[in-house]
C-alpha cells in the first residue's frame, strides 16, 4: 500500500496540470467579452461627414472641436488626396454634383458642382470637402476628453472624397450599369486610399479594419483609384 507521502507526491504533478489547465481556461473566458461585446481591436467605427457644418450637428456640444478637426484634416488633404496626371481622368472619376437643389431648373451652378483643382505641380485631385473621425474620439468628447486633431492617426481622422456613381458601376456594358451611371446627383464615399465606406445618403457609423483606413501619404496615383475603390465596394457589400 501506497504511503500518504508518496500518494502526496503522485497527485502534484496532477494537480499543477489542473491549475494550469484551469488558468488557460480563464484567459479563453477573458478574451470572451471581446467577441460578445464587438471590441475587435482589428477594427474600428468612424462617422463620415460631408463638410463642417455636418460634423457640428451632430457634436453639437463641442462645434469648436469640429473646427479644429476639420482644420487638421483639410491640412493632410494635399499629401493624401489621389493624384492624376490629368484633369478629365481625375474628373471621370471624382465629378458629381453636391448641390441638388441648386439644380431644379435643369441648370446646376459651378458653385454646386465638385471638380477637381490642380496641385500646381503638374497633378489633379479631388478638392476636399469631407473628412472621417473616428467613433470613439466623437464618444469621447461627451465626457470632456478632446484629444488634439494632430494626435489622431491617419485611421482615426482624414479627409474622405465623393466618387462618382459612374465611375463605380459602370461595367462598359449598358445593359449591366447602374441606374444612377449617368446622373450626376449620385455618389459615394471613399477614403484616400480608395476604400469604400457608403454612398451620398450614409448617415450612421460605418464599421472598417484599420488595415483599410491606412493613410496612403506621399503615394502619387496614376490612374487605377477608381478600379480600387470598385474592389472595396463590392467586398464591403459582399
Amino acid at each position: 500500500m501506497a504511503t500518504q507521502e508518496e500518494m502526496s507526491a503522485a497527485l502534484q504533478p496532477r494537480t499543477r496540470r489542473q491549475k494550469r489547465s484551469q488558468a488557460a481556461t480563464l484567459v479563453l473566458m477573458g478574451a470572451t467579452p471581446f467577441a460578445v461585446l464587438g471590441l475587435d481591436p482589428l477594427h474600428t467605427d468612424v462617422r463620415v461627414f460631408q463638410n463642417l457644418q455636418a460634423c457640428q450637428s451632430a457634436l453639437s456640444s463641442a462645434p469648436g472641436y469640429c473646427e479644429s478637426l476639420d482644420a487638421e484634416a483639410a491640412s493632410r488633404h494635399p499629401e493624401m488626396a489621389p493624384r492624376y496626371t490629368s484633369r478629365h481622368q481625375c474628373e471621370a472619376d471624382f465629378a458629381h454634383v453636391t448641390g441638388e437643389e441648386s439644380c431644379a431648373s435643369g441648370w446646376c451652378s459651378t458653385e454646386s458642382l465638385s471638380t477637381c483643382e490642380s496641385t500646381g505641380d503638374g497633378y489633379y485631385r479631388p478638392p476636399y470637402t469631407s473628412f472621417l473621425v473616428d467613433q470613439s474620439v466623437l464618444d469621447g468628447t461627451y465626457e470632456g476628453e478632446q484629444p488634439a486633431p494632430e494626435s489622431l492617426d491617419g485611421s482615426q481622422l482624414q479627409p474622405v472624397y465623393g466618387i462618382s456613381d459612374h465611375t463605380l458601376n459602370n461595367t462598359g456594358d449598358n445593359d449591366n450599369a447602374s441606374h444612377h451611371s449617368h446622373v450626376p446627383f449620385y455618389w459615394h464615399y471613399v477614403a484616400a486610399n480608395g476604400q469604400y465606406l457608403g454612398n451620398k445618403n450614409l448617415r450612421g457609423p460605418v464599421t472598417r479594419a484599420r488595415t483599410q483606413l491606412a493613410a496612403n501619404t506621399g503615394t502619387t496615383r496614376r490612374g487605377g483609384f477608381g478600379a480600387t475603390a470598385k474592389q472595396t465596394m463590392q467586398a464591403a457589400r459582399s
